[in-house]
């Protein structure tokens, strides 16, 4: 049985299995969940996120109200998608890569998301493969939506410019280990709305 206690456990064995993939020796902590779930309108028809791990960005999703039914889940790793859907069975929690996200809400009928959370190691990837991962789930936002991504780099994650994004860093949480930030990508010609800005130290 999945246990709150077993979470350590599995992301190590991730990490270990799969270190580029994970990114991190640690789970994201508390105030980097938090941090990210503030960018996020409970009241979105539908949420999306990617690579949930053992699920801190998940909970302090549903802590904040998204419902449920209208949150899904996208994990690469079959041990984590096991864990996610004993640890919160009301949610969607699909087996899969980023790159399907568009074609995995296109089947459950929601179409596209207003938020799309990346949890994605995206430096990691070759400038190649991340400007592809990131087209690929900009795809899975709906008009005026955001991407949502976290980065232990202290610049820009992504050439966002060349892809026609504006960036923006809405805060960094200084205890996570590592420190993190946290930012926003829009389509260029979508008119930015008011966000609470955040920074947790």
């Amino acid at each position: 049985m999945n246990t709150p206690s077993s979470a350590p456990l599995l992301f190590l064995r991730s990490m270990l299995q799969n270190p580029r993939e994970v990114g991190a020796l640690l789970p994201s902590s508390p105030g980097l969940a938090e941090l990210i779930a503030a960018q996020v309108d409970p009241r979105s028809p539908a949420v999306l996120e990617i690579g949930a791990g053992t699920g801190p960005v998940t909970r302090a999703l549903l802590q904040r109200g998204v419902d449920p039914e209208r949150l899904y889940v996208i994990e690469r790793d079959p041990s984590l998608v096991n864990y996610l859907r004993r640890q919160f069975p009301g949610i969607h929690v699909r087996c899969a890569d980023a790159a399907h996200a568009g074609k995995i809400l296109s089947d459950a009928s929601v179409g596209k998301a207003k938020t799309v959370i990346s949890g994605i190691p995206l430096r990691n990837l070759s400038p190649g493969d991340r400007a592809q991962m990131v087209r690929a789930m900009m795809k899975a936002v709906a008009p005026g939506g955001q991407l949502i991504q976290f980065t232990y780099a202290i610049g820009c994650p992504i050439p966002n410019r060349r892809l026609g994004l504006h960036a923006e860093c809405v805060g960094r949480v200084w205890a996570n280990l590592p420190p993190a930030a946290v930012w926003r990508f829009t389509t260029k010609d979508t008119t930015r709305k008011s966000h609470a800005w955040h920074d947790k130290s």
